[in-house]
C-alpha cells in the first residue's frame, strides 16, 4: 500500500520540506516525534495517489483494504502482494497514464516497505493519522504540511529565546567592546602621560640597586676591616675580665689587621690600609697594655698563686689557661713579655723555696718526714735534698715551659743548634725575647744558694774519707740526672752540682794527703820487727776497698772509669808506697824484700776486683815480680852458703881449666863428699828450705812461688857442681832427685 500510495506524483505547488535548524540538509523531522526520509517520501506518495489518480475508487480501495488490514503497516509477504495488485489494477484502469506518473508509480514501486526506514516513517504516520478515510486521505498531505508548520512553529518559538538572549549578548557585547575601547583610549592616554614618571621611576630602581650593591660591598668591607664598638670596648676596658670573649674581639683585631696588611700588599690600596693600621694601632696597643698590667695583678697579693701552680691538672685550670693565653700574645710585645716572665719566675722562685724550706723542717704534702731528720747522715741528708730538688726543678721546668709556650720551645731550639746568642730569641717585631734558659736558672737559683749553704755545713764537720767521697758521688750522680731533667749542660742547677762534686772530691783527695803527712811524720824503725802489712796499710787499704766499692756503682762510661779513678789511686796508694820504701830501707835486706811484698800485695788485692784499676795492677804486679826474684836470689844465695855448696861452686866457677879438681882445696874430694852428704841430709830432714822469712810473706801464692823459686835456682847450682864434680865421683844423687826432694 505504501508502494501505490508513493507513486502519485507530488503537485508541483507543494515545495519540499526543508531540514529544520541544526538538521542535515533532506532530512524532515517526523511528525510526532519521528521524522525520517522514508516517512516524509511515504506521506507524500499518500497524498498524491490520493488526489490524482484516475481509478480514486480502485486505488483508494486498494488503499484501504491495504491500511485496513493492519493498521501498523506491516511488512508482511502478504500485504505487499496485496499492494501491488492494486496498483497495477489502478495501472490498468487508468486511460493514458502520463509519463510523469509513471515514473512515480515505478519509483514508489520499488521502494522497500520492508526496511527499517520505512517502517520507521509509517510508525510515525501513525501518530497523527487516526481514522483512514477518504476524507483523512485527501487531507493527508494538508495534515503534513501542517504537522510540518507546527513542528517548524514550535521551532522558531524555540528560538526565539535564544534569539533575544542572542541578542542581549550582542548588546552586552558591542557595550564591553565600547568599554574596553574606551579604556584602551585611557591607558593610551594615561601611559602617554605616566611615561616620565615611569622612566623617572625606572631610574631611581637602576639607582637603589646600585646603592644596595654598594651597601652590601661596604657592610662586607666593613666586617673585614673595621672592629665593632662592642669589640673595641671589650679590648680596651679595664672592667671585664680576661674571658673568652675578650681572646675572640683580639682576634678579631689581629684578623683586621691581617686584612689591612693583605690589603696593601695586593691591592695597592695604600691610604685604606695605611688608615685601617693606623686606627687599630691604638686599640692593639691598649689590649696589649691591658693584659701586661692583668699579668702584673696576678704576680701580686693572694692572686700570686695563680702563677706558682706547678702540676698538669693545676696548669690546666681556667686561671692558668687565661694566663697561658695572655703570655702567647705578649709575645709580640718583648718588653711586656719580657717583665711578666721575669715576675713570674720571681714569685716562682719564693714560691719553691719556701716549699723546700717546709720540705726540710715540716716534709712534704705527701706526707715525707722532714729532710733535717737525716742530717745525721751526710749521705743520707744531701741524697734526700738533691733528690726532693730534681724532682722539682723537673716540674718547674715543665711549668715554665707551658706558662712561656713557643718561646720556651724556639729558645730551646735555639740552644741545642748552637746558635751565635743562645741566651735570646728575636720575636717578629725583631725585639730580644728572655731566654727560657735564664729564666729556669733564675727560679731554681734560691734552691742551689739554700742548698750550698747546708752542705758546706755538712762538709766542714765531717772528717771520713769515705763518707767524704760518697757524698761526692751523690754531686756526681744529680749533675747528670739533672742534665737530663734540665735538657741543659750550662743549667744552674747542673753548675752547682758541678762545682760542690769538684769542691767534695778536692776535700778526699785532700784528706789522703793529709794521711800521707801524716805518714812521713811518723817514728821510724817501728816495723822493723813485723815483716807483714803494717795497720796504716791496711787502714789505706780497707778504705780504698769501700771507696771502690761505691765507684763501682758510680754513673760513669766504662771506658772513662780508668782515667777518671787514676787521681783517687795515686792519692791513696803512691804516698803509701813510698813511705813502705822508706820504712824498708832501713831493715836488712831480705827482710825488707818480704815487708815490701806483702805491702804491695796488700795494696794490689782490692785493686784486682775491678776492670777500670787493670792498669795500676799491673804496675804492683810488675813490683811484686822485682821483689820475689830479688827475694829468691838473696834466699837461694842464703840457703846454698849456709849448706856450704856457695863456696864450692865458687871455686868450681874460678878453677882454670888445666887445673885438676883435687889441685883445688874447695874441691878436694873428701872435703866436698863430707859437704855433699850434709846437703843430701838437710834434703831429707827439710832443714835445708827452713826459711823463717819465708813464712812472713802473708800471700800463699807469692810465698810458694818464692819457695819454688829457691827450689829452682838451689837444684840449678846443685846440678852445675854434680856435673863439674862428676869425674871425682862424689855426689851420690843425681840433679833430677835432688830437684824431686827439693819440690
Amino acid at each position: 500500500p505504501c508502494a501505490a500510495l508513493a507513486a502519485g506524483p507530488a503537485p508541483p505547488s507543494v515545495p519540499p520540506m526543508s531540514a529544520p535548524l541544526g538538521m542535515p540538509p533532506g532530512s524532515v523531522p517526523a511528525l510526532g516525534g519521528a521524522g525520517t526520509p522514508t516517512a516524509a517520501v511515504a506521506l507524500s506518495a499518500l497524498s498524491a495517489a490520493e488526489g490524482r489518480s484516475a481509478s480514486g475508487g480502485a486505488l483508494g480501495s486498494s488503499a484501504a483494504a491495504g491500511l485496513g488490514a493492519k493498521p501498523g503497516f506491516g511488512n508482511s509477504g502478504a500485504t505487499g502482494a496485496a499492494g501491488a495488485t492494486g496498483a497495477a489494477a489502478g495501472a490498468a484502469g487508468a486511460a493514458g497514464p502520463s509519463a510523469h506518473l509513471t515514473k512515480k508509480i515505478q519509483k514508489a514501486l520499488t521502494l522497500r516497505v520492508d526496511s527499517q526506514t520505512s517502517r520507521e516513517g509509517l510508525k510515525c504516520l501513525s501518530g497523527f493519522f487516526d481514522e483512514n478515510s477518504v476524507q483523512t486521505r485527501r487531507n493527508l498531505r494538508t495534515t503534513i504540511e501542517g504537522q510540518n508548520l507546527m513542528l517548524h512553529k514550535e521551532f522558531v518559538d524555540s528560538f526565539s529565546k535564544l534569539d533575544s538572549h542572542i541578542e542581549s549578548l550582542d548588546k552586552l557585547v558591542n557595550a564591553l567592546d565600547g568599554a574596553c575601547d574606551r579604556a584602551a583610549s585611557q591607558l593610551r592616554q594615561s601611559k602617554s602621560d605616566t611615561q616620565p614618571i615611569l622612566e623617572k621611576a625606572s631610574s631611581l630602581r637602576n639607582e637603589s640597586k646600585a646603592i644596595d650593591d654598594k651597601k652590601e660591598v661596604l657592610s662586607h668591607f666593613l666586617a673585614k676591616f673595621r672592629l665593632s664598638e662592642n669589640d673595641t670596648q671589650l679590648v680596651r676596658s679595664g672592667d671585664t675580665p680576661l674571658d673568652e670573649e675578650f681572646f675572640c674581639a683580639f682576634e678579631r683585631l689581629e684578623q683586621v689587621r691581617k686584612n689591612a696588611r693583605q690589603l696593601l700588599n695586593t691591592c695597592g690600596q695604600q691610604t685604606s690600609g695605611v688608615d685601617i693600621l693606623h686606627e687599630t694601632s691604638e686599640i692593639l696597643e691598649a689590649s696589649y697594655e691591658r693584659m701586661f698590667v692583668w699579668v702584673q695583678q696576678q704576680c701580686r697579693g693572694a692572686k700570686s698563686s695563680v702563677v706558682t701552680k706547678t702540676s698538669t691538672s693545676e696548669l690546666d685550670g681556667p686561671a692558668c689557661a687565661v694566663l697561658k693565653r695572655v703570655l702567647a700574645l705578649l709575645i709580640e710585645r718583648p718588653v711586656y713579655f719580657n717583665h711578666c716572665v721575669r715576675d713570674i719566675s720571681r714569685v716562682r722562685r719564693q714560691a719553691l723555696v719556701t716549699r723546700f724550706f717546709e720540705a726540710l723542717s715540716q716534709g712534704d704534702s705527701s706526707g715525707a718526714r722532714p729532710i733535717e731528720l737525716q742530717a745525721c747522715d751526710p749521705v743520707r741528708y744531701v741524697g734526700d735534698m738533691l733528690a726532693w730538688i730534681h724532682e722539682h726543678a723537673a716540674a718547674e721546668r715543665e711549668a715554665l715551659a707551658t706558662l712561656m709556650g713557643r718561646a720556651a720551645t724556639s729558645s730551646s731550639a735555639g740552644a741545642g743548634a748552637a746558635e751565635p746568642s743562645p741566651s735570646s730569641l728575636l720575636s717578629e717585631a725583631g725585639s730580644t725575647l728572655v731566654s727560657f734558659d735564664d729564666i729556669l736558672d733564675f727560679t731554681l737559683e734560691g734552691l742551689a744558694q739554700s742548698f750550698g749553704t747546708r752542705v758546706k755545713q755538712v762538709l766542714e764537720s765531717q772528717t771520713s774519707i769515705v763518707v767524704v767521697y760518697k757524698v761526692a758521688q751523690v754531686f756526681s750522680f744529680f749533675a747528670r740526672t739533672l742534665q737530663e731533667a734540665l735538657k741543659r749542660v750550662d743549667a744552674g742547677l747542673v753548675v752547682t752540682c758541678r762545682d760542690l762534686h769538684s769542691r767534695t772530691y778536692q776535700a778526699f783527695l785532700d784528706m789522703w794527703e793529709r794521711q800521707a803527712q801524716r805518714l812521713r811524720q811518723g817514728v821510724t824503725g817501728v816495723y822493723i820487727s813485723e815483716l807483714g802489712a803494717p795497720p796504716f796499710v791496711m787502714e789505706a787499704v780497707n778504705t780504698l776497698s769501700e771507696v771502690l766499692s761505691i765507684y763501682e756503682m758510680a754513673p760513669v762510661p766504662a771506658e772513662e772509669r780508668e782515667v777518671d779513678f787514676l787521681p783517687v789511686l795515686s792519692a791513696a796508694f803512691d804516698p803509701l808506697l813510698n813511705h813502705c820504701q822508706q820504712v824498708a830501707a832501713m831493715m836488712d835486706p831480705s827482710d825488707a824484700q818480704v815487708f815490701l811484698t806483702n805491702c804491695i800485695a796488700a795494696m794490689q788485692g782490692p785493686l784486682k776486683k775491678h776492670a777500670f784499676t787493670a792498669q795500676r795492677v799491673a804496675m804492683y804486679t810488675s813490683l811484686l815480680d822485682d821483689h820475689v826474684k830479688l827475694l829468691v836470689s838473696s834466699q837461694a844465695a842464703a840457703v846454698l852458703s849456709k849448706l856450704g855448696l856457695a863456696e864450692r861452686l865458687q871455686a868450681l866457677r874460678t878453677k882454670a881449666p888445666e887445673t885438676p879438681l883435687s889441685s883445688v882445696p874447695e874441691l878436694h874430694p873428701v872435703s866436698l863428699a863430707a859437704t855433699l852428704r850434709s846437703f843430701y841430709n838437710s834434703l831429707f830432714t827439710g832443714g835445708a828450705l827452713t826459711l823463717p822469712a819465708l813464712e812472713r810473706i802473708g800471700n800463699r801464692s807469692l810465698r810458694a812461688e818464692v819457695r819454688s823459686g829457691i827450689a829452682k835456682l838451689v837444684a840449678s847450682a846443685y846440678e852445675e857442681l854434680y856435673m863439674g864434680v862428676k869425674e871425682l865421683d862424689v855426689a851420690t844423687h843425681t840433679p833430677d832427685q835432688v830437684r824431686t826432694l827439693l819440690e
